[in-house]
């Protein structure tokens, strides 16, 4: 194998495997990206096993072929390279001679043909994205998303279409993150469609999808779903298990509403917080006519509380709320305001904006 290619184009490409490959895994292979040269174009792959990318590159090929480097290493040379043309030449045992400019590294690579195959995925779209929305999306609802490993089927978010319409969900049972969105369906169903999208696979698409005016294709095909943007594949296994059902979780009653200013709230809760137990994170919502007050109580760390003008003018209410999820809400939000919408100290406190009644937010109640 033999190509040049423009040392951007190929940074770019580098760049996008990182966050799948395995440093340090039990296969030395998947710590490597594949890299496949023929007519105009190259391929960059790389696959954990449970992920894998795909994306195709303009380049001059001389000779067609495909090596495996080690793809940390390999970003850290071209990520240093001035901006100049590379020379990437295959030499016997797979070792690789890389030049750019007066720069030349040899490099070991592994055998292209142990390298595992991308998973079988299907091309033909379920629905197409705009990526901006998409985007936006993803970024207002992965804070919920559980930490926990052993929770297979709150390891992701749902995505549940139907029709025209698309809805993403994620929760680790102490709060919930839910966004409805309008979508191009090319199902031949009228069925309610389900997947479970993993974490690492949605980090992934974050980053694939710079260009707010791309389109991005779903689609699934037995135990994998794709996305497809352009000449960018990022092939996911589903999650297995049954997401919980969220639409009982949505308080319908919490008829007592507090509007505050995003950007008040925000700065007060941090200073409040920097006192709050350091395991619970709580801090008391202390809601009257006109104002909120915030109030950490911590016998160790000592006690911190602010006032903050709101507009509210129902009963007074008192709630205890992770400060911690409070403030993941309050950053994924767009525009001003936002308001609280209660109950009591004993049921969940739900957080919406005025102007997108499809962005709902929920956090549940802690012992005060």
């Amino acid at each position: 194998m033999e190509v040049r290619i423009s040392r951007d184009v190929l940074l770019s490409g580098v760049q996008r495997v990182q966050g799948i490959v395995e440093p340090k895994g039990a296969m030395p292979i998947l710590s490597h990206l594949l890299m496949s040269a023929e007519k105009d174009s190259i391929s960059i792959r790389a696959t954990d096993l449970e992920i894998g990318t795909l994306g195709h590159y303009d380049a001059n090929v001389i000779v067609a072929g495909a090596v495996t480097l080690n793809a940390r290493k390999l970003f850290d040379i071209v990520r240093e390279l001035p901006n100049e043309e590379i020379h990437l030449k295959k030499e016997e045992n797979n070792w690789i001679t890389l030049k750019c400019g007066k720069s030349k590294f040899r490099l070991p690579g592994l055998p292209s043909e142990d390298f595992p195959p991308l998973p079988d995925y299907s091309d033909q779209s379920l629905l197409e994205f705009d990526g901006k929305i998409l985007k936006e999306m993803i970024r207002k609802t992965f804070f919920s998303v559980s930490p926990d490993e052993t929770r297979q089927a709150l390891n992701g978010l749902l995505l549940e279409a139907e029709g025209d319409s698309v809805n993403l969900v994620g929760t680790d049972g102490h709060r919930l993150a839910m966004i409805s969105r309008p979508v191009k369906s090319n199902s031949k169903t009228d069925e309610v469609l389900t997947f479970l999208l993993p974490k690492k696979a949605l980090s992934e698409l974050l980053k694939l999808m710079e260009d707010d005016d791309a389109k991005m294709g779903f689609s699934s095909q037995e135990n994998h779903l794709a996305f497809i943007c352009g000449k960018q594949i990022i092939v996911s296994r589903k999650i297995d298990g049954k997401f919980p059902n969220y639409r009982q979780v949505i308080p319908s009653d919490n008829t007592l509403k507090a509007k505050a200013g995003k950007g008040d709230l925000t700065s007060a809760l941090k200073r409040v917080a920097l006192l709050a137990d350091e395991k619970s994170k709580m801090v008391r919502f202390e809601i009257k006519k006109g104002s909120l007050t915030l109030v950490s109580d911590n016998t160790d760390l000592g006690a911190a509380n602010e006032e903050l003008a709101i507009e509210y003018d129902g009963e007074e209410v008192s709630i205890g709320l992770n400060a911690k999820y409070v403030l993941d809400i309050l950053s994924a939000i767009e525009g001003d305001f936002v308001t609280l919408n209660l109950k009591d100290q004993n049921h969940s406190c739900l957080f919406t904006v005025a102007d997108d009644d499809q962005y709902k937010s929920i956090v549940m109640p802690m012992r005060l």
